[in-house]
């Protein structure tokens, strides 16, 4: 086969299924940090509030009573980031992307399991695989 017949064959078959994989990686990486900055902009606003009640000598019960709302929900915020496992999401999905175009440059080299026989069928079996949450 010609090099450009092999890259046609990322071109119609597998760019796409990249694509999906790496639009989700950048989905989850952008919820996970949108995660992050809320947590340190919540504990930066209730630090806040305790130096303010610090400041002012305390005894202010309002301002403690935002304080501890506000640290009930970061804590309660933190609880749920943690069970929705974006950072797990994200490196998963960026692998399996990457893996994606790992496999297509063994096929272009045809090197490995592409060294003989029906190469495309395989990096297809691969990438379902891939896909699939396996190995290639």
């Amino acid at each position: 086969q010609t090099l450009e017949a092999d890259i046609a064959v990322w071109n119609q078959q597998l760019e796409p299924r990249f694509r999906k994989l790496d639009h989700r990686a950048q989905t989850l990486q952008n919820q996970f940090w949108r995660q992050r900055v809320m947590l340190i902009a919540g504990g930066l606003l209730a630090t806040s509030l305790a130096t303010v009640q610090a400041a002012v000598g305390g005894g202010n019960v309002y301002l403690a009573a935002f304080q501890a709302v506000l640290t009930g929900l970061l804590a309660g915020l933190t609880v749920l980031i943690r069970s929705r496992r974006a950072q797990r999401g994200y490196l998963s999905a960026r692998l399996r992307a990457e893996q994606i175009k790992s496999e297509f440059f063994m096929f272009l080299a045809r090197a490995g399991d592409y060294a003989e026989g029906d190469c495309v069928t395989r990096l297809e079996q691969a990438v379902d695989n891939i896909e699939a949450g396996g190995l290639p």
